[in-house]
């Protein structure tokens, strides 16, 4: 009921135009199954007009939807048939070859949209949504959730279905032929197969369940160790970090190792089912054959021929019958995503146009309240104004709210009250992106692409569509020529991005000049030089007075020495607005204030 219930599911939420295909699918299969039938059932009369030419009558009374004149010689016939199952078995060869083929690319698209859709909310979903799923997470979704759920689940239900249609009509075959016999041999069958699955399935399901949480468990040891090596150093915890991931690995490891081993056991099993099957079939066959040779012969060689295609049916019915708890474990997880995330309430849709927002005179800030949970606020009702060509300040101690401020003022979050007013026009979804389209953006901590630099400063922008001469003046506008132009490629060259690559400062002068490409009116800092020495730290705040001429400047630090240049502070404290001033303005009225210039070395 389960693998029902959760296959259901599966299509409704990731199926989108997918049902009817899956339907041609099952309609293959039966093909296949209706091809192997035609071929095992051609065995028999074959042999008998090989052994007993007589016996044509007998034949044509076996198959008399068989389309052939029986009137013709008995060897004329014999190979006639037996070129007729030559055909089918080559055929039905060619068929399920092409049959795989595109069963595979069928589940390797389905995989992609899968795979599309998640992105497509990572990218497109409300910023605040997206912020609850971690980094390791996502590319656990995209990585081991999505495909395992459908080369996992989907791909076994599939050959499940094809192997079982096979196996039914060839069954049906014997038991139309051999009644008694067959009926013998698969109850037989049965009762083995039922005993096998009993002893079986519990324990890999158990073990389907325990890989799926280990595997998330040594994504997130994966993601964190190669995320922050240079931090493991410096606190002298690579043994632990060692210790963690060949822990987490040893144990995931053994249970794919049992999971293997369990799985790898029916084949074997099978092997020796169907050698028990053949002896049972023989006999049965033989004492209702009433001493007739030529009956008994061929109807053995039919048996034969039969448990032939049936073996390897069964070794892969049984497979996909232990595989499919641990890939049902994967498609639930999927679902539950799925479901938590609430991807069915969005209606996602990229950026449209490309006209910026104009910002020609002020943008007002009024009464901006924030709460990431709905329990306590982050902000509360901050007001304030920017006028064209500021050079503004965002100050405060950590918790403040100051990068949560630029996170609504970029549109990333949506207030839960109050309003942005751009020019006497406020803020909405609809227009929204223009106006984002006006701001630069440069963080912390960039992320160098391992691509040119001209593609890492065009960041975002079509290869073909990047303007190379803009890359160029912004190189030298940056001061950045003097790495660029090491490189004998210049800036088509990839930037080395190793531990001895570019050095902090360079990549904030390469953050900057990506900020910048697209000449936007208004840049914002976020925390952009708090990780440089103070040195560097002056040379980029001094290139920022150039390149940033007839710039708004929004710039959130800690360290103050970088906003000494502000014409206006907005000091905030535990999500209020304190005061809005200058920097000697602040230093004076507020001995908090004071504290942090002291704090931050500057005096």
């Amino acid at each position: 009921m389960q693998y029902i219930i959760n296959l259901k599911k599966f299509i409704k939420y990731f199926g989108d135009g997918r049902r009817f295909k899956l339907c041609l699918f099952l309609i293959m299969s039966l093909i296949a199954g209706c091809i192997e039938f035609l071929g095992v059932a051609l065995i028999y009369p074959f042999i008998m007009m090989i052994i007993s030419p007589e016996a044509s009558q007998n034949i044509a009374s076996f198959f008399k939807f068989f389309p052939i004149n029986y009137n013709i010689s008995s060897l004329n016939f014999a190979l006639i048939l037996g070129g007729a199952a030559l055909a089918l078995f080559v055929c039905k060869n060619l068929y399920m070859i092409i049959f795989l083929y595109v069963q595979n690319k069928f589940l390797q698209k389905w995989t992609q949209h899968i795979n599309n859709m998640f992105i497509h909310f990572f990218l497109c979903a409300p910023y605040k949504n997206i912020m609850k799923i971690s980094k390791s997470d996502k590319i656990y979704i995209l990585t081991t959730l999505s495909p395992q759920s459908t080369n996992g689940f989907l791909m076994r239900i599939m050959a499940l279905i094809t192997n079982l249609s096979i196996v039914a009509l060839i069954l049906a075959l014997i038991l139309w032929k051999f009644p008694l016999a067959g009926f013998v041999s698969l109850s037989f069958i049965a009762v083995c197969l039922t005993i096998q699955s009993i002893f079986f399935k519990k324990r890999v399901r158990e073990l389907g369940i325990s890989v799926q949480k280990v595997s998330k468990e040594m994504n997130e040891i994966n993601y964190s160790t190669t995320n922050n090596i240079k931090d493991i150093k410096i606190f002298n915890c690579e043994k632990t970090f060692y210790n963690n991931y060949g822990k987490c690995g040893a144990k995931l490891s053994s249970q794919n190792t049992l999971i293997s081993f369990y799985t790898g056991i029916p084949p074997y099993m099978v092997e020796t089912l169907i050698v028990f099957t053949l002896l049972i079939l023989g006999g049965l066959i033989a004492f209702q054959s009433n001493g007739e040779n030529s009956v008994l012969i061929a109807s053995f060689a039919m048996i034969v021929a039969s448990v032939f295609r049936i073996a390897p049916a069964l070794n892969r019915i049984q497979s996909a019958l232990l595989n499919l708890p641990t890939g049902l474990n994967f498609v639930k997880g999927l679902n539950s995503v799925y479901e938590n995330l609430g991807l069915n309430q969005y209606s996602f849709k990229f950026p449209e146009g490309t006209d910026k927002m104009p910002f020609r005179d002020k943008i007002i800030l009024h009464e901006i309240s924030f709460s990431y949970d709905n329990d306590k606020e982050v902000l509360h009702n901050i007001s304030f104004e920017i006028n064209r060509d500021d050079f503004v300040g965002i100050i405060g101690l950590s918790g403040a709210g100051k990068s949560t401020l630029a996170d609504i003022f970029t549109g990333l979050l949506e207030p839960d009250s109050g309003e942005i007013i751009v020019d006497n026009i406020k803020l909405t979804k609809e227009n929204i992106s223009a106006f984002r389209k006006n701001i630069g953006y440069v963080q912390q901590e960039l992320t160098v692409l391992g691509k040119s630099f001209r593609e890492n400063i065009a960041w975002g922008i079509p290869e073909e569509e990047i303007d190379d001469n803009r890359v160029k003046y912004l190189i030298n506008l940056v001061r950045l020529d003097g790495v660029v132009y090491q490189y004998k490629d210049g800036i088509y060259a990839v930037p080395f991005i190793g531990e001895n690559g570019l050095s902090r400062g360079q990549k904030q002068r390469l953050a900057i000049a990506r900020a910048l490409y697209r000449d936007p009116q208004i840049l914002l800092f976020d925390e952009a030089t708090s990780a440089l020495d103070v040195k560097v730290e002056h040379e980029i705040t001094s290139m920022l007075t150039e390149a940033c001429k007839n710039k708004t400047i929004i710039a959130i630090a800690h360290r103050l020495s970088t906003l000494k240049a502000c014409n206006k502070l907005i000091y905030l404290k535990d999500g209020y607005l304190v005061d809005i001033g200058t920097f000697e303005n602040l230093s004076d009225k507020y001995p908090e204030f004071a504290e942090l210039v002291r704090l931050s070395s500057m005096k």
